[in-house]
């Protein structure tokens, strides 16, 4: 029960590392409330908190929409009382076509709309809100080197202006006691087992799996990394060390 009496809302909820987190929060006594443009994946992931005994609220949302996040973020208020936690996990845009010639300038637009200003949005709301319950903490989920790397650039852009936006926050809210960091994912292509969150296999040449991403938002919302912020957690299993691991090149080949 690491987040116990906490609530947490998830920004951009689904499946894959959104779905670890909201999952593994919920286990740890979170109070959740899901927020998505598309409500299928989000019900899903409802179902399953619920399943497991759970407290979940789902609220249909598009965060590029600054009206639809002053809504959602005060109907979470009403609901729960304040808010904790802001876990970030919109995004998307992800492919390994490099071509900036051919790139339509609206797709470049389009990765910066729905990686960036699904962070600002919400945050611009959140600040006196988090400030009222002394403190919170922040998290957007970027992306790790390698992985800006093998993408496009517009991809590349958008989630190291996460990063910065985090780093930036940090310095920021310090004397609000509020805490930002940036989770920089690695391959995480292992689907989400069904039942309770656990930890994966130790191994480290596999591929990443949500739960490893879930782990780490958990600590860093918990009151253990309580004295840290401004933090570029990065979990790719050595991939930002340019290791060779022939799982998760073979994924990108």
């Amino acid at each position: 029960m690491r987040l116990k009496d906490k609530v947490v809302l998830i920004g951009g909820a689904g499946s894959n590392m959104s779905r670890a987190t909201a999952l593994l929060f919920a286990q740890e006594g979170a109070q959740i409330a899901l927020a998505a443009r598309t409500s299928e994946k989000m019900v899903e992931t409802a179902e399953r908190i619920q399943a497991n005994g759970g407290d979940v609220v789902m609220h249909q949302t598009d965060l590029t929409d600054a009206a639809q996040v002053d809504t959602l973020i005060d109907t979470v208020v009403t609901e729960y009382g304040g808010i904790d936690c802001f876990i970030h996990a919109a995004g998307g845009f992800f492919s390994t076509e490099h071509d900036i010639t051919k790139m339509d300038p609206e797709y470049w637009d389009g990765a910066l709309q729905n990686n960036l200003r699904t962070l600002f949005n919400p945050v611009r709301r959140l600040v006196p809100i988090l400030e009222e319950r002394d403190g919170g903490c922040i998290i957007t989920i970027s992306a790790g080197a390698r992985v800006r790397q093998d993408a496009n650039a517009a991809y590349a852009a958008a989630k190291a202006g996460m990063v910065a936006t985090a780093k930036n926050l940090a310095k920021e809210l310090y004397e609000k006691n509020i805490r930002v960091h940036a989770l920089c994912p690695g391959i995480i292509w292992d689907p989400l087992p069904e039942g309770e969150i656990a930890p994966v296999t130790t191994q480290l040449e596999r591929l990443g799996n949500p739960i490893d991403v879930a782990y780490g938002a958990l600590w860093l919302c918990s009151d253990e990394a309580a004295w840290v912020t401004g933090l570029e957690l990065t979990i790719d299993g050595g991939d930002s060390l340019f290791i060779d691991s022939p799982i998760r090149r073979k994924v990108l080949a």
